[in-house]
């Protein structure tokens, strides 16, 4: 089937090669030598494709259709004459899951997510973080500056029962949604109660794992008296952390208040530390705004009476709010604000015109709904009529101030990257030669290249990360502005500016799958403009490539654009996907697999698990990690109990290939445990506890793991971790629970031997006083187990000691 609705089935064949059953054994996935068990592979599927041709072949210098010739700078992806080729990126598992939850443009927390009649909100986060994981890093206290908590403060409904609640339990969880004032109310709380006064710390951590990081890191952060605000949107909340940080918090004699989403509280509803957070009203909120700017006003105007008008003193300031607060369109502009944020911009621009008329007035406030927009195109000098230089940003400036609203919440160097790319591509459109790019691209001065209009300060911004070492817009929005604003304005260089960002998808370097996540739902927001234009310039060559990062982007793509669409592009998006899984073409099929890794694939949880199960027939895929890349992600997202139930048929049917991929799936899984809290308890192990199917399904994994070449040695260093974990105080069920297993993982003379070499002379040692190891090692000698024989098949070959 094509993969363009309604185009003829000769057309696609032409681009995709016959499906061929591979016969070589699959390739390490992940780059880590060890077996393609992990779901983050980049090696093509079955060769490379030839439906796939990169923007600066397919164009080839020639006038693109929209009349803008391809540019002639940008990073090659060729291999220099004579030289080995660069061996083609990949995807991440860890990585990416990671860089999705931070990075994530959607909006969209996983959370804690209902797992059936029990009620129970379960959810899983990479437990290991060393061997290619994603490194967990220290949290950092960014002490707040002393006029946080300023006279513009505008208390909430219930904020005495908030306060008694501190005194307390020393901790307390506001709970709200993002833009209302949480943060405010949590830093006049936490000022309060401090010793001394304005004692009060942020604490942060880049993977998000912020409470965790805090109950690990008590001695270390704490200081008695002070308080702190951690805001934990990124992560559900369990009873068992708040428990833990309130014992902490009495210890050290500090006050904990942290923000989170509702979503995150699942777990936890009716807790007494946690209490609702209504939000202020937001004409106290501008009204309070309004007198501070008009303060700040008069101590620069220096309006007389002379000038025609009443002078600028404390009379016309409080003139001015009534006028304001009493007119009836700027009530009407005030329901639209979406946050308390948008009510300080709001107040900013009205403050700006202490002295207007009031038909003026009415103008400022029926302008302000679109400042975003006229903000936007103001950066990229849209507006400017040439008489003012010094306010007409050169090519260099506009690229970089494109990449940094762009890449809003990324680190600096990501932007810098991007920004220097842009240029190189940008730059000779607007007549720059390529001996003066060097002299354009060396100005470096944050403050010249994007404007404080555009930056959020660290007093206002929504996180108080230092904003030299990361891209803060002033607001957030201001992206989707910035987006619009330069496609609309420079339809000629559409196709430079998609070059762009598929050069972007195919660098290397640390933090590479942030940026690919981040370029792929820009696409998809393109799309929104767009859709045919961007899916057969962009998605498509993507989802035909045979990268697996530009498929993988593909399918991301596609997410951002049914999300942020209507029905009908979400539509679209669906028979996209359902055309590239019915295509002859491996690559489209694989792109297919990836798009079910998505929110598209939580539309209808057991049609994507049973689409997964019939694309992991196909011999085709049988070198790929997609389809376990995907089902480990509908995991992760919460669907555990069905994902589980398809993983036990996939393991034991009767196919060549869907076992391998059951395999892969729960070897990813392997690295995961259930919250935050629950370290050293892999999620696999908890959820056989109590249910025999979830037991059989582990033996079988263990047991087919161990015993294939291509996974044995992830599996072996698998059970590295989990065995002596065991041994934690608090972990006995799950040491019994393997002693009772034991017998029947490491089943077969072959696999036993295995496994006593293992733990005597490889894990005891380093583990000299495991009792869990010696419990295994008992139980292999007294219950020895049928015995297949010596002779393994194909699929039962235990790697060499050597």
């Amino acid at each position: 089937m094509s993969d363009q609705p309604g185009e003829a089935p000769a057309a696609a064949a032409s681009e995709e090669p016959p499906p061929s059953a591979p016969t070589a054994p699959e390739a390490p996935a992940s780059g880590d030598g060890q077996g393609a068990a992990t779901p983050g592979d980049g090696a093509p599927v079955t060769g490379p494709q030839p439906g796939h041709v990169p923007p600066q072949e397919r164009h080839g210098g020639q006038p693109a259709a929209d009349g803008a010739p391809a540019p002639g700078a940008g990073t090659p992806r060729t291999a220099a004459p004579g030289s080995a080729p660069a061996p083609e990126p990949q995807v991440s598992f860890e990585e990416q899951s990671a860089a999705r939850e931070r990075y994530n443009l959607l909006r969209t927390s996983r959370g804690a997510v209902n797992l059936g009649a029990g009620g129970h909100s379960y959810y899983v986060e990479n437990m290991h973080s060393g061997d290619g994981g994603p490194q967990k890093s220290e949290v950092q206290a960014v002490p707040l500056p002393e006029d946080a908590p300023t006279a513009t403060y505008a208390p909430v409904s219930g904020q005495d029962e908030m306060e008694r609640a501190l005194a307390e339990h020393r901790v307390i969880v506001l709970s709200g949604e993002e833009g209302t004032g949480r943060r405010a109310t949590a830093t006049a709380l936490l000022t309060r109660c401090s010793r001394p006064h304005y004692a009060v710390s942020a604490l942060y951590r880049e993977d998000a794992d912020v409470l965790q990081g805090v109950c690990e890191q008590a001695g270390r952060l704490f200081e008695s008296g002070h308080g702190y605000l951690v805001e934990a949107d990124a992560r559900p909340v369990t009873a068992r952390t708040l428990d833990r940080l309130g014992r902490l918090a009495v210890q050290y004699d500090v006050n904990v208040v942290v923000t989170a989403r509702r979503s995150a509280l699942a777990d936890v509803t009716g807790d007494i530390h946690v209490v609702e957070h209504p939000g202020p009203d937001p004409m106290q909120v501008l009204e309070a705004h309004l007198r501070e700017q008009a303060t700040r006003h008069r101590l620069y105007c220096r309006r007389t009476e002379d000038d025609g008008g009443l002078p600028c003193d404390a009379g016309s300031a409080r003139r001015f709010i009534a006028r304001v607060t009493g007119n009836e369109q700027l009530r009407t502009t005030l329901g639209l604000v979406r946050s308390v944020t948008g009510v300080v911009q709001l107040a900013r621009a009205l403050a700006a015109n202490v002295h207007a008329t009031d038909e003026a007035l009415s103008d400022v406030i029926g302008r302000w709904r679109d400042w975003l927009h006229l903000l936007a195109r103001e950066m990229l000098g849209l507006d400017d009529d040439g008489r003012d230089e010094d306010r007409t940003p050169d090519p260099h400036h506009k690229a970089f101030r494109i990449a940094y609203a762009l890449f809003n919440g990324h680190p600096l160097s990501d932007v810098v990257e991007a920004g220097e790319l842009l240029s190189r591509i940008f730059l000779p459109h607007f007549g720059i030669a390529e001996d003066e790019l060097v002299q354009h691209m060396a100005e470096q001065n944050i403050d010249r290249l994007v404007p404080q209009e555009m930056r959020a300060s660290e007093a206002t911004a929504a996180d108080a990360r230092n904003t030299a070492r990361r891209a803060l817009l002033v607001h957030e929005e201001l992206l989707h502005s910035m987006l619009e604003s330069t496609w609309d304005a420079y339809s000629r260089l559409r196709v430079p500016f998609l070059e762009w960002l598929d050069l972007l998808v195919g660098g290397r370097g640390p933090g590479r799958e942030r940026v690919r996540v981040r370029v792929a739902q820009l696409v998809g927001l393109l799309m929104e403009h767009d859709f045919d234009f961007i899916y057969r310039e962009c998605v498509g060559p993507w989802a035909r490539s045979d990268s697996g990062v530009r498929r993988q982007c593909a399918a991301l793509a596609l997410e951002m654009a049914a999300a942020q669409g209507g029905t009908a592009t979400a539509d679209r998006v669906a028979a996209r996907v359902q055309d590239w899984a019915r295509s002859p073409g491996a690559a489209l099929q694989d792109s297919a697999a990836r798009s079910y890794g998505t929110s598209l694939g939580l539309r209808d949880v057991p049609a994507t698990l049973a689409e997964l199960g019939r694309l992991g027939r196909k011999p085709e895929l049988v070198t790929s990690s997609s389809i376990a890349f995907s089902t480990a992600w509908l995991f992760l997202a919460g669907r555990v109990e069905e994902v589980m139930a398809e993983l036990g048929h996939w393991a034991s049917a009767q196919d060549e290939y869907l076992p391998r991929h059951a395999v892969r799936t729960l070897l990813a899984l392997g690295r995961c445990t259930i919250s935050a809290d629950r370290t050293g308890r892999p999620a696999l192990a908890e959820l056989a506890l109590d249910n025999d199917k979830n037991a059989e399904l582990l033996v079988t994994f263990l047991n087919r793991a161990l015993s294939t070449t291509e996974t044995s040695t992830r599996a072996w260093n698998l059970l590295a971790r989990w065995l002596p974990d065991a041994d934690t105080e608090g972990n006995e069920d799950l040491a019994a629970l393997y002693e009772s297993l034991a017998p029947r993982i490491f089943k077969g003379r072959l696999l036993r031997n295995r496994t006593r070499f293992h733990v005597t002379w490889v894990w005891l040692p380093r583990h000299k006083n495991s009792r869990t190891l010696r419990r295994v090692l008992r139980a292999l000698d007294t219950d020895p187990g049928p015995d297949p024989g010596d002779r393994p098949g194909p699929d039962n070959r235990p790697e060499s000691d050597s």
